[in-house]
């Protein structure tokens, strides 16, 4: 979360982060908070397009209200939310912030009290913005390296939705980031899979981000290797790492981690039958498999996928999707084979479950989630209790 510091042209940055080093340490270490100290004089020569990632604006000395409807006419600062511990005139200055919000009907509040109050309060105003949902993902980063693939026409999500309703961070990282540390590959296709999985966890550690997807082509066609094995190791590692860039997906692997506390494969419908539905992708996490070969990728014939045979027992499918995740579903079935055909990708699981009806007249997307075990139930109570059908 990002944190405004307003101050007063008569003190300096250095007098604020000394003031309230131990508010900001608490609020480091609790909210995983980032803070942006801004005073009148320095505003002509500041960043405004950066106003719209603000989650909290502190008050941090009185004398800043002028500086605060400043900010605000420019219609870029999103909070209405302030904090102020009453040093420093900061809770009179906050109050009179208030008042100004309320003249031009805008609702805001005031978070103020000890540094526990404050945090406290803070998880407070998340949840209470969340309309019902759960506390779950607060706090939690995602990554989006490249954009979405092309052919992800109706998996995208709203960005700033997901961060007011369920408090997640977005991080958009350019793929030419990962790119460059990857390199073209010149040598062996398990060096080279080995070399994209260092440099993602790389960027995954540096970001601190606790899921990731990926445009994962253009790593194909720059690298001449793929993310595949990468994704499987890092769904391993706790790392909720999907493909494709497809979003709708990935939240849906976060929450199976989350909620059910387990990993997920994140694969394609690929043969529908009256009793059957056998699902595809060449990644999967490997602690889902007894057995795993490294094959080529799929539409690709290049670097390394993962081919998995996955035990024959019980699983539950799920979608959670809509670009303001505003619907879901999920059922349970048994796997009754592997199967491997040069036609499909790479890991192949067919189950015991007729999904024509959804998924030929009302399918949430593409991609499908698989996870161990059943968890239906407890999937249906998160939804119903999220006011999501």
């Amino acid at each position: 979360m990002k944190i405004l510091v307003l101050r007063s042209s008569f003190q300096s940055d250095d007098f604020v982060k000394t003031e309230y080093a131990e508010l900001m340490d608490f609020l480091k270490a609790r909210c995983d908070a980032e803070f942006i100290v801004l005073g009148n004089e320095n505003l002509k020569t500041f960043p405004e397009m950066s106003l719209q990632s603000i989650d909290y604006v502190m008050i941090a000395t009185g004398g800043v209200e002028s500086l605060f409807k400043t900010i605000w006419s420019k219609g870029l600062l999103k909070t209405t939310t302030l904090i102020a511990d009453g040093r420093n005139n900061s809770l009179a200055a906050s109050l009179e912030i208030l008042s100004y919000l309320s003249e031009n009907e805008q609702k805001g509040r005031i978070i103020h009290g000890t540094n526990d109050e404050i945090v406290n309060g803070i998880v407070e105003n998340v949840v209470g913005t969340q309309d019902r949902a759960s506390s779950l993902f607060i706090g939690t980063r995602i990554g989006v390296f490249g954009q979405p693939s092309d052919w992800l026409i109706a998996s995208g999500v709203d960005y700033n939705y997901i961060k007011e309703r369920y408090g997640i961070e977005t991080v958009f990282i350019d793929l030419q980031r990962l790119v460059d540390e990857v390199g073209a590959s010149e040598k062996s296709d398990m060096l080279a899979a080995d070399k994209t999985y260092a440099a993602i966890k790389k960027i995954c550690q540096e970001e601190r981000l606790d899921a990731m997807t990926i445009r994962c082509f253009d790593i194909v066609k720059a690298c001449n290797t793929t993310s595949c094995l990468a994704l499987a190791k890092l769904n391993d590692e706790g790392i909720v790492a999907g493909c494709e860039g497809d979003m709708q997906t990935l939240m849906t692997m976060l929450l199976a981690k989350k909620l059910c506390n387990e990993p997920a494969f994140m694969a394609n419908p690929s043969i529908l039958t009256e009793k059957t539905t056998m699902f595809a992708h060449c990644t999967v996490p490997l602690s889902m498999c007894y057995r795993t070969t490294m094959r080529t990728h799929f539409e690709s014939g290049i670097g390394v996928a993962v081919q998995g045979d996955m035990p024959l027992t019980d699983y539950t499918i799920m979608k959670w999707g809509g670009r303001r995740l505003d619907k879901f579903f999920v059922t349970e079935a048994k796997a009754i084979e592997n199967q491997y055909s040069e036609h499909f990708c790479r890991t192949q699981i067919m189950l015991d479950v007729n999904l024509k009806p959804y998924l030929l007249h009302r399918t949430i997307g593409n991609h499908h989630v698989i996870i161990r075990g059943r968890h239906a139930a407890e999937i249906r109570r998160f939804m119903k209790e999220n006011g999501i059908k």
